[in-house]
């Protein structure tokens, strides 16, 4: 019975932010309600009726729990948004200085300086998602920390994949737009297996099995297109998907008798 009070107490905060002041009121309502759910059944009143008592304390703290919650999320989102803020102010006038001490006093030409902001945005643009996703992890939701996580692996492809190829045709002359687009297939990759080390308590077997496949099968497929695009063996590279299938199905079988065990 006490899991069960614990459960509701948990429902009953399921949808406010994770604050220090949050969970210092959610632990002392427990307490209090864990207190008052055992001096009922010290005094011989049923469990059933007991923890009616216990859940009822929910009621006199409505209100101060209702004023924590409010100076406790808008503290936190103030918080993150003075921090992105102040970095943001700081972070552009550092970049502008930089943009404008390469272009007039280094290199005297506004020629191709150009990439310096273009590269420094990518870079706040990281800097921005990974802060949206700790002010996320303050609430409960895994459809948002989930997102989050997405969120911040697609602000790395202007970072990983754009400015190099840009960098290297605007300065160099280089085109390697051809080529360069398999980067977004390892960050893919790599966001499926992130996204299952975060989550991994949290999803069915069924959903990992698909993890595992998918995650496979993005990796062969670059394997296939760097093989086939370094050496020209298309008409042989195909053989990584036989290997691969070969492989997966093995994985599976032992996976499967193992849980049969």
């Amino acid at each position: 019975m006490e899991e069960k009070l614990k459960r509701y107490i948990n429902r009953k905060f399921l949808l406010y932010p994770k604050t220090k002041e949050i969970l210092e009121v959610r632990d002392e309502l427990y307490s209090i309600m864990l207190d008052k759910y055992n001096d009922c059944l010290n005094m011989g009143i049923t469990q059933e009726e007991s923890y009616k008592r216990a859940t009822e304390m929910m009621v006199d703290y409505k209100e101060a729990i209702r004023e924590v919650e409010k100076g406790s999320s808008l503290g936190a989102l103030k918080k993150t948004l003075v921090n992105i803020g102040s970095f943001t102010t700081f972070y552009f006038i550092i970049l502008t200085f930089i943009y404008f001490f390469v272009s007039v006093i280094i290199l005297k030409s506004f020629n191709k300086t150009w990439l310096i902001v273009v590269g420094g945005s990518f870079i706040y643009l990281v800097y921005f998602s990974i802060n949206l996703y700790e002010y996320a992890k303050l609430f409960s939701f895994k459809a948002l920390g989930r997102w989050g996580i997405a969120f911040i692996y697609i602000s790395l492809i202007p970072l990983i994949y754009v400015f190099p190829s840009l960098y290297l045709s605007i300065v160099y002359s280089k085109n390697i737009w051809n080529r360069s687009w398999l980067i977004i297939i390892i960050i893919v990759f790599f966001y499926i297996i992130t996204d299952y080390i975060v989550n991994r308590k949290h999803i069915s077997i069924v959903e990992k099995d698909i993890r595992l496949f998918a995650s496979g099968f993005i990796l062969t497929t670059f394997l296939y297109l760097f093989i086939s695009m370094k050496f020209k063996i298309w008409s042989i590279a195909w053989v990584l998907y036989v290997l691969y299938l070969s492989l997966i199905s093995i994985i599976f079988h032992i996976g499967r008798n193992k849980r049969m065990d």
